[in-house]
């Protein structure tokens, strides 16, 4: 990469690799940093028997990861399982050292918990719907959607930090402050275990829908600022059909 692209800022390793626990399958994730806004394609090779993935990020564009609700806590994780490669100018020493000690700011939280709030509400209507019309597939989908923004939420009220997409299901069903039936729920809802039961995913998705904003309203309601999410979480969830 170096001889290739001579302009790079640095490079990183994500993934298994970087964290010294690798399968015997694993891939190889490199990220060239650049720090012009023009970045070179994405590419990936064999290297061997190994298949090396090869993306690039600005400088810029890593650094707004740890502002960006959407990214925040991943990002925050990267920043503890990463490697640098190569780093001439200490740039990315200085992102990642910021990155690991990172504390997300009351706006984080609150546009990171509106969006999840409001879509465990918009999903949960898809779910009512495709349960009326006996439809499978809308059914199984809107319970994975709204899993995942249930996932997301619990995520930012537990301040935890995504290593990696392997365990964020095991960091989810062991966190403090999460629904009451979300061991049950959460892994037929988001659909790693399996069941050929629909109304056993219904129910649980829709269990899931209603403890969940309860916990939302409860752990944050107090530290909304925003109108528009005061107001949200002000009405009554009947209202929603939950």
């Amino acid at each position: 990469m170096k001889r290739e692209y001579p302009r790079l800022a640095g490079i990183l390793v994500h993934g298994s690799v970087a964290r010294g626990e690798p399968g015997p399958f694993s891939d190889i994730d490199l990220v060239g940093i650049t720090s012009e806004r023009k970045k070179p394609a994405e590419f990936s090779y064999f290297d061997s028997d190994f298949y090396v993935g090869v993306g690039f990020l600005s400088v810029s564009e890593l650094e707004k990861e740890l502002t960006d609700p959407k990214t925040f806590f991943w990002a925050r994780g990267s920043a503890k399982a990463t490697r640098i490669l190569y780093d001439p100018k200490r740039i990315l020493r200085r992102i990642l050292i910021h990155g690991k000690n990172a504390r997300p700011s009351n706006q984080i939280l609150e546009k990171s918990l509106w969006d999840d709030y409001h879509n465990i509400i918009e999903y949960s209507g898809k779910l009512r719907n495709g349960w009326l019309k006996r439809d499978e597939y809308l059914t199984r989908y809107s319970a994975r959607v709204i899993a995942q923004h249930v996932e997301r939420a619990i995520i930012a009220l537990n301040d935890l930090s995504v290593i990696s997409e392997n365990y964020v299901w095991d960091q989810v069903l062991n966190a403090r402050k999460r629904p009451k039936h979300l061991g049950s729920d959460y892994p037929l809802t988001l659909g790693i275990k399996g069941t050929r039961d629909n109304e056993m995913v219904y129910r649980s998705a829709m269990r899931l829908c209603r403890e969940t904003l309860r916990l939302v309203r409860a752990e944050f309601g107090e530290k909304a600022k925003q109108p528009r999410f005061l107001t949200l979480l002000g009405e009554p969830l009947e209202k929603h059909g939950l």
